[in-house]
């Protein structure tokens, strides 16, 4: 079992995120899919359905601006009236997040690369380990939780290819998910 401390996302970054312009058209049609929805699996297979073909259909290769200090993150765009948000997230061979968690809706969408997905769960002294999944793009999977919570899905992922991308898409801002630091019992 691991012991860990909190902090939040936001003060976690190691490389500052970027904006991109040229995806309105995506995050649009994003926006259409969410639109009055409940944020329910049934609206996550609705998401994971639209950002995978969407994916089939354009490469992230473009998005080139890696960091041996951290993954970048590029947002596609963010709705200030619902709080949606869409990231790709580029990485380098060992670039890491921090165990971490999101809001109530949190989908990712792996384009191109290979990864390992570390899954937490709540332990009586902290978080541990639940499992691990070695995830070849492309593939994407969605977890929904707690609405009003930014401690839904506690989980790191870690880039084990020599580069790769993804395509994260919140409910609302991730930045505002907690960060589990580890420490010593």
């Amino acid at each position: 079992m691991q012991k860990m401390n909190t902090d939040t996302l936001a003060g976690n970054l190691a490389v500052p995120s970027l904006e991109y312009d040229g995806y309105a058209s995506f995050f649009s049609g994003l926006l259409e899919v969410t639109h009055t929805r409940a944020v329910d699996d049934g609206l996550g297979e609705r998401i994971e359905e639209y950002v995978m073909s969407w994916l089939g259909d354009h490469a992230l290769d473009g998005f080139d601006d890696y960091s041996a200090d951290g993954y970048r993150r590029t947002y596609l765009g963010r709705s200030p009236e619902t709080g949606w948000e869409a990231i790709v997230m580029s990485w380098q061979e060992g670039n890491r997040t921090s165990i971490h968690a999101h809001p109530q809706f949190a989908g990712y969408f792996f384009a191109d690369g290979r990864f390992l997905v570390e899954i937490f769960e709540p332990a009586a002294a902290g978080y541990r380990l639940q499992r691990s999944v070695v995830v070849e793009a492309p593939l994407g999977f969605y977890a929904v939780g707690a609405e009003g919570s930014f401690e839904n899905h506690i989980h790191r992922i870690t880039c084990l290819s020599p580069t790769g991308h993804s395509l994260h898409v919140y409910s609302d801002d991730a930045l505002r998910g907690t960060v589990y630091r580890e420490t010593m019992q």
